[in-house]
């Protein structure tokens, strides 16, 4: 399924070589594109920017898409699941919904990463993943 196709209402507020961050005004959402091989620096730098973009709208839902993910990047997994993810429930995160890239090496450091919590679901394609966000 074309990602694009699929959130078209969404307006690209942030573009690097690793991810493209699109909001939309309208849910108050944020689609999160991973984009190839990711290594530490890249996430915490993208991470960075995620957080000051949910704190700058006031976004609560966050639709993370890993499906472009080409790689592992388990060593970002810890600093992603105690001091991010702490971080952006503190600026207001209600949902975080995350698709899964089909490259296991990338699926195994995103489930590392992943705090057990019901704010926070894996899904394997984007139709689900949106479904469960409008759901509340």
């Amino acid at each position: 399924m074309d990602s694009t196709a699929t959130v078209s209402s969404f307006e690209v507020v942030h573009l690097a070589k690793n991810i493209e961050i699109s909001y939309s005004q309208k849910d108050n959402h944020l689609y999160c594109n991973w984009l190839g091989f990711q290594n530490k620096q890249l996430i915490m730098e993208s991470g960075e920017t995620i957080l000051e973009i949910v704190k700058e709208k006031g976004v609560t839902h966050v639709l993370n898409d890993n499906s472009k993910v080409t790689g592992p990047w388990q060593e970002a997994a810890e600093w992603t699941s105690t001091v991010w993810f702490p971080q952006m429930f503190e600026a207001g995160l209600e949902k975080f919904a995350w698709i899964f890239s089909a490259n296991i090496f990338a699926e195994l450091s995103a489930k590392k990463a992943m705090p057990q919590t019901d704010n926070i679901k894996s899904f394997n394609n984007i139709h689900d993943a949106k479904k469960w966000l409008a759901e509340g």
